[in-house]
């Protein structure tokens, strides 16, 4: 008996570690033949200790506090299911050897929209459950078979008060104006938004954007690349404008407070042709916790875990039932706000999902 309780502790030890990643394939199976189990068997079991709670993979830092507060909590009151972290980062390629490798670790990935049109039909996502999810809770045009948009977030720019007085940029074609606003300015070096923004400043109405014209978006690029920097993160955007080194800065549009404030307000926040980027929750292929995953994807919906990551992290609501609910101090902030909400330009997840790995590498040849 005391045999036979060691060795079942001993494989859900080994189950644990094998799905973790600190135990191989082979290792694994060799301790199921010794134990006279079936990998299935193991796996099972497993996978039942693995639905008591939801694998979250994200970004870590503020994010993994946020999520936790504003969704976490409600969940586990709703469901007595856990919601746990990996902070490593979803990049693309990850989420593929993660799926491809059989060792899948994770059950949500706070992700783009677009990734759900690249990665869903190569095999590497599980659809979205429509009878638990609602694909009326975000905005028409991004709940798609693969991934739905729990939140939005939005390429605006910042300006230096005291560098343009009583004149200041009011969008992307005074932004790209450098001969009436000379200095320099920073773009995001991954393209998302950049490109938007050349075609607008080229003259190109935000409904018509898609599909992107890359020769006359890069053109256009070219033309201020000597006044131009390039960043790679949103602590990157925010170093920029608080040292100095650009009056006018592309920036992650939740970061437009932070920045404003620790600058004294000499920087201030234009949301006018934000262009508007679906963040989304998409769930690899055979995630560990099942069909639990899709509930807690249902409780990042509804309207107070919406406002509470608002309120957190600075994303915007994507549920239209929240924008109405916006509060005062957030308006100028939050692209979906009733005040900004006419002005913005929204992005095509499908396109990016069908054409994004070309359009960076042009966009990278073409700044280099």
């Amino acid at each position: 008996m005391q045999d036979k309780q060691f060795m079942k502790e001993m494989l859900n030890d080994g189950a644990h570690a094998y799905k973790e990643g600190r135990m191989d394939r082979r290792t694994f199976l060799a301790l199921c033949g010794a134990s006279g189990v079936a990998l299935s068997s193991v796996m099972a079991g497993d996978a039942q200790a693995a639905a008591d709670h939801v694998v979250m993979w994200n970004w870590g830092g503020q994010s993994e506090e946020c999520h936790g507060s504003a969704i976490g909590d409600a969940f586990t009151a709703s469901t007595g299911k856990g919601l746990k972290f990996d902070t490593s980062g979803p990049l693309e390629g990850k989420i593929k050897e993660m799926v491809d490798s059989g060792n899948v670790t994770a059950d949500v990935a706070d992700a783009d929209l677009f990734n759900a049109v690249s990665l869903g039909p190569t095999g590497h996502l599980e659809p979205i459950d429509y009878s638990v999810v609602s694909k009326e809770k975000t905005l028409p045009g991004y709940a798609l078979k693969y991934g739905v948009s729990v939140i939005l977030y939005g390429y605006a720019f910042v300006y230096d008060t005291e560098a343009y007085g009583d004149n200041p940029p009011q969008n992307w074609a005074d932004f790209f104006d450098t001969a009436k606003f000379p200095g320099m300015r920073s773009l995001y070096k991954w393209a998302n938004g950049s490109l938007e923004a050349a075609l607008m400043a080229d003259g190109v109405a935000g409904d018509a954007l898609y599909p992107l014209d890359m020769d006359r978006a890069l053109a256009k690029l070219k033309s201020i690349k000597a006044d131009s920097l390039y960043w790679g993160s949103g602590s990157e955007a925010h170093s920029m404008c608080v040292n100095g080194e650009v009056t006018m800065g592309m920036i992650w549009q939740n970061r437009g407070r932070n920045i404003e404030n620790d600058t004294d307000g000499r920087f201030k926040l234009v949301n006018n042709q934000a262009i508007a980027m679906p963040g989304a929750y998409i769930v690899p292929k055979g995630n560990p916790a099942g069909a639990a995953v899709m509930q807690f994807i249902a409780t990042a919906q509804e309207v107070p875990a919406q406002l509470a990551l608002l309120d957190c992290l600075g994303m915007t609501p994507s549920n239209p039932a929240a924008f109405g609910e916006i509060p005062e101090d957030q308006q100028d902030y939050a692209i979906t706000s009733a005040k900004n909400i006419d002005k913005i330009v929204y992005n095509d997840p499908d396109w990016w999902g069908k054409n994004g790995g070309d359009a960076v590498n042009a966009f990278l040849e073409a700044i280099s």
